[in-house]
């Protein structure tokens, strides 16, 4: 009979034993450690086990998020997968369900996540997600140098960032926080990836960068909006980094309604459109409505835990 339970110290071995078989891919049980073992808390983790072996898996990130000035918590949905013998028997729902009832009303205010059209339906069958937008996706071909920019290209994140960040987040209706604990557990102290960070000197502006084959993923872009010098320099130093690397484009995910988007888009000769992935949710707080998130929930691609 199986058995559905919050996560246990030792189940990660199952864990990626699973992870191998639904995906395909492997993922290390040092970034396993770092994605949810995180701040002394409880592991967002609810597993199905049959016969001493897990079949299913549900889990988020737990992100602070600022919502109009306020930190709540929000979970962005991760790794959630079934074994394909256990698909369709119902197990994958309730394991679905018991995350739920663990970490959902009166716990946190939504649950999020980005999933393709393919699995989208299936997100709002098991999950009871609702569609918020699809994401919007901007690229750029790197062109020649013309000028050095004044940005610094380095691989520590600028000292004092929170006082920086204390001033830009007052635009944001909503948005996952940018402080400088959250930039160190996501760049950082990842240990599977590696990202380059550019700023300018005693400035609010920070740029992070994460170079693939073929492109640069621009996963954030973080600057006073108000100076568009400084956003230009700082935009400069990005095409720097994909330039050094031999990249010839950039990519990045940030709404339509942002003014990220504008100046990417209006100023600097990014080309945007609607990508596979969506931006879907599941309420806990009746204040709340997809609608209003489509319109103020900020997002980049360092909410995706895939780059």
């Amino acid at each position: 009979m199986a058995v559905i339970r919050t996560y246990q110290p030792g189940d990660e071995g199952g864990i990626l034993r699973l992870f191998a078989t639904v995906f395909q891919s492997e993922v290390s049980l040092e970034a396993w450690r770092w994605k949810y073992l995180r701040e002394g808390n409880p592991p967002p983790v609810v597993v199905a086990e049959e016969n001493s072996e897990i079949v299913c898996h549900m889990a988020a990130l737990r992100q602070r998020v600022l919502w109009q000035g306020q930190e709540v918590i929000a979970w962005d949905s991760v790794d959630t997968m079934c074994h394909p013998r256990f698909q369709g028997r119902g197990l994958f729902k309730r394991t679905i369900q018991a995350f739920m009832r663990e970490w959902g009303t009166g716990r946190s205010a939504f649950l999020y996540g980005f999933p393709t059209e393919r699995h989208k339906r299936l997100g709002e069958l098991l999950v009871g997600y609702e569609p918020v937008a699809r994401v919007y996706r901007l690229h750029h071909e790197v062109a020649p140098a013309a000028t050095i920019p004044a940005a610094i290209v380095t691989d520590v994140l600028p000292p004092h960032w929170d006082e920086h960040w204390r001033k830009l987040a007052r635009r944001f209706a909503m948005i996952p926080q940018r402080d400088h604990a959250h930039l160190r557990w996501r760049y950082l102290a990842r240990p599977d990836r590696h990202y380059r960070f550019v700023t300018i000197p005693m400035a609010p502006a920070l740029a992070v960068v994460a170079l693939q084959p073929g492109k640069a993923a621009l996963m954030e872009f973080l600057v006073d909006h108000e100076d568009p010098t400084l956003s230009h320099l700082l935009l400069a130093g990005v095409e720097g980094v994909a330039r050094e690397a031999g990249v010839p484009l950039i990519e990045a995910w940030f709404p339509r309604f942002s003014w990220e988007q504008e100046f990417l888009c209006a100023a600097s000769g990014y080309s945007g459109g609607e990508s596979e992935h969506w931006l879907e949710c599941r309420l806990f707080d009746q204040r709340l409505s997809a609608s209003w998130l489509a319109e103020h929930f900020f997002y980049s691609l360092g909410d995706f835990d895939v780059y």
